[in-house]
């Protein structure tokens, strides 16, 4: 019989939005160590520690309410052969998977769900100014998050998206730097599209710390 130690984690981050995928293994954890995987954008997303015995802890940061999330699994559901689902507590979405490399991708690209679909079963309709228009703009954001072409002038890519109504503000979590982008007519969305890529203005860090200082005056 041949027992597995090797499965993959994958998990959204909720700072730049990508799919970050890591191998582990059982040997990572000898002499109680913690694993933990972060965004290549910086941002940590799961802690995996091991208690008595076969007894493993996982906290891991949701892409979902953005919120540590912390569930208790044996060492035989994180190398079996069948898929572990990781949800989100506050909405039941999924936000990641652990398992054989194969059954992972495959959960992936029958499961991804793109911010627009959360926000359209989350019943979300009735806020926006132009529904479709908004939705359409928060799937092209997300596509191009994924491929790494929403970022800062900085040289941050932790961008987080707040939603109003009728438009988006983008923010760099580093320098604070904003970026409004209007989602009320079908000429925001087109506008939206031609777009290559979404770069903040960005604040040097000399020029963030005078702002923070004339903030504290």
């Amino acid at each position: 019989m041949i027992i597995p130690t090797l499965n993959v984690v994958v998990l959204r981050c909720p700072s730049c939005g990508r799919l970050e995928f890591r191998g582990f293994s059982l040997f990572n954890f000898a002499g109680g160590r913690t694993w933990q995987v972060d965004c290549s954008c910086g941002t940590p997303l799961l802690t995996i520690s091991r208690k008595k015995g076969r007894n493993f802890w996982l906290q891991y940061r949701c892409g979902m309410c953005d919120s540590i999330h912390i569930t208790h699994h044996t060492r035989r559901e994180l190398w079996s052969r069948e898929l572990l689902t990781l949800t989100c507590k506050e909405t039941e979405l999924e936000v990641g998977f652990i398992g054989p490399r194969e059954k992972v991708q495959r959960a992936v690209q029958h499961h991804d769900r793109t911010l627009a679909e959360v926000a359209r079963d989350l019943g979300f309709s009735d806020y926006f100014e132009e529904p479709e228009v908004m939705y359409q703009l928060l799937s092209l954001i997300y596509q191009l998050a994924e491929e790494g072409r929403v970022n800062c002038g900085c040289g941050n890519e932790n961008i987080e998206i707040e939603i109003f109504p009728g438009h988006l503000q983008l923010r760099c979590q580093a320098c604070r730097a904003e970026k409004s982008l209007p989602a009320a007519t079908m000429a925001d969305l087109e506008q939206a599209e031609n777009l290559q890529e979404i770069r903040l203005p960005g604040h040097s860090k000399q020029r963030y710390r005078r702002r923070r200082q004339k903030s504290r005056v």
